[in-house]
């Protein structure tokens, strides 16, 4: 399990295959891992809750780290620190 320090920064690096690393805030992979959970093709124990909320998409994105979309096809995110300037 990663240091505690680091999941209180609230910064997430998500990686896609075929597309650049995004560093983005919470908020923002939360909306991107929604987005993508919609599109899953491969079942999963996520797709089994009915109407997930917040509080389901914070646990997920620190429980794990990678959803496979489709066959062959997984998406990653990673928490990180931002140092202020």
């Amino acid at each position: 399990m990663s240091n505690p320090l680091i999941r209180a920064s609230d910064h997430y690096v998500l990686l896609e295959p075929d597309s650049k690393e995004k560093i983005v805030s919470k908020q923002e992979a939360i909306l991107w891992l929604k987005n993508w959970l919609s599109k899953t093709e491969t079942q999963t124990i996520y797709q089994n809750i009915e109407d997930p909320d917040q509080e389901f998409f914070e646990e997920l994105l620190e429980s794990t780290y990678e959803l496979e979309i489709k066959l062959g096809y997984v998406i990653k995110w990673f928490a990180v620190r931002i140092e202020p300037d």
